[in-house]
């Protein structure tokens, strides 16, 4: 009986914690910009939140990097998504009502 209730629990833990969420991952319309890679140094970082509704299947916030790379500028970014400790906070005590967050960080360089 009790190795059933584990099992329940955990699996309605991972039930209200997993997600899934896309991010888009664009330049500006007209703007060309490049992708910098692990290696390059880059001066710029700027850390955003994407919501979701429905476990990741509805975005309710931009989940497109576009606004980001023009509101800095940047010539060159790199993109990381990741399912951030704050997140799995708040899908936590969240995830019954379907609503998920994922941490996107956006790295660049200004052109010159």
């Amino acid at each position: 009986m009790k190795k059933s209730a584990l099992l329940l629990a955990l699996f309605l833990i991972a039930v209200i914690t997993i997600n899934c969420g896309t991010v888009i991952v664009a330049a500006p319309p007209g703007k060309d910009v490049e992708l910098l890679s692990e290696g390059d140094a880059a001066r710029v970082v700027a850390v955003k939140k994407c919501w979701y509704l429905l476990w990741g299947l509805v975005p309710i916030s931009d989940n497109s990097t576009a606004l980001t790379v023009a509101e800095y500028q940047l010539k060159s970014v790199r993109v990381t998504s990741y399912y951030s400790p704050i997140d799995f906070i708040i899908s936590f005590f969240l995830g019954f009502t379907s609503l998920h967050t994922r941490t996107v960080e956006i790295e660049g360089n200004v052109g010159n």
